[in-house]
């Protein structure tokens, strides 16, 4: 976040400046609703210090429209039977950065269990829930998961952990009714909802965590 307030500041006496550095664009497109508001906060603490006059309000504009503008957002819903929400779901992985948290009662689609294992061999934190009956399906993939260091933990119930959500990178969630298996793809009609709304993250994060504390690792 310093490497863009500085890059800002450095535009201070420009009207209407744009970003054009790569990095400076996806620092921007990497932050999370938290961090785009830290980040406002920022801006305004250094505009305070600056001369109040009409270049400095102008710079303060252009700061706030390019936050805006390279900001990442997505709201969007997709369906199956078909391809979108594997594939959906796969490109969400694939680009994810920093964690994974995954809340599903069930994983036997074993596209979707390769992409979160790379998540976990590239150094992205993985931590997934599910359900304790059914790691014991015969084409489950958590056993696999686990045996390859996935953090993994279930519910001890005689009901269903059956939530069907996840978050990435602390800044995207999607739920809906799809289930990660080869029959939900091919054959269900199913829906998925991908949003970057960060109040809709924020309580997705809280659900996660405090289902983290209750269940039990595997």
């Amino acid at each position: 976040m310093e490497s863009i307030i500085d890059y800002f500041k450095k535009h201070s006496h420009q009207h209407n400046f744009k970003v054009k550095d790569a990095k400076v664009k996806k620092s921007l497109s990497a932050l999370n609703h938290h961090g785009r508001k830290e980040l406002r906060e920022k801006i305004l603490h250094e505009a305070t210090q600056m001369s109040t006059d009409k270049t400095t309000i102008s710079w303060l504009q252009s700061c706030f429209e390019e936050l805006d503008k390279h900001a990442f957002r997505m709201h969007k819903v997709f369906f199956s039977p078909g391809t979108e929400i594997g594939e959906t779901l796969s490109n969400l992985l694939r680009d994810a950065e920093d964690t994974v948290q995954i809340c599903v009662f069930t994983i036997t689609d074993n596209r979707l269990a390769k992409e979160i294992l790379n998540c976990h061999r590239r150094g992205v934190k993985v931590e997934v829930i599910t359900d304790d009956q059914k790691i014991f399906d015969r084409s489950s993939e958590i056993q696999d998961m686990r045996q390859a260091g996935v953090d993994i933990k279930i519910d001890h119930s005689q009901y269903h952990m059956h939530n069907k959500f996840g978050i990435i990178d602390n800044k995207i969630v999607f739920t809906g009714s799809f289930n990660w298996t080869y029959t939900a793809s091919k054959h269900n009609q199913e829906n998925l909802l991908v949003t970057t709304n960060g109040a809709i993250v924020q309580q997705f994060s809280e659900e996660f965590d405090k289902l983290w504390d209750e269940m039990y690792t595997l």
